[in-house]
């Protein structure tokens, strides 16, 4: 794969990440981030030992900017100011179900 083919697949793959994420935390707000994070670890558990470079840059460009702490952080923060427990009971949602989704992405890789 050529070096323009790698950057024009990973601007690609970011935008449409960003954007999916963007689109689906504004419908569903919390759920929807929890939602991303967990099903984007088991897209990237999934693509981990595939070694190909077109999954690399899927899987970094595309499902990084998909799945982020940089969604999940504001979330928590609106949730904490409704109830402390709650955000924290969503941070450890999101922490534990992403871990737990992207090992069973691995073990079916």
């Amino acid at each position: 794969m050529t070096s323009l083919a790698v950057t024009v697949g990973f601007g690609i793959a970011a935008a449409a990440g960003t954007v999916l994420r963007w689109r689906v935390s504004t419908a569903l707000g919390p759920g929807g981030t929890l939602l991303i994070n967990i099903s984007g670890a088991f897209a990237l558990g999934l693509l981990a030992s595939t070694g190909n470079a077109a999954m690399t840059v899927i899987g970094t460009a595309g499902l990084g900017a998909l799945t982020t702490v940089s969604g999940m952080l504001p979330e928590s923060v609106r949730l904490a100011r409704a109830s402390p427990l709650l955000a924290l009971g969503y941070l450890c949602l999101t922490i534990t179900g992403a871990t737990a989704a992207a090992a069973a992405g691995l073990a079916l890789s």
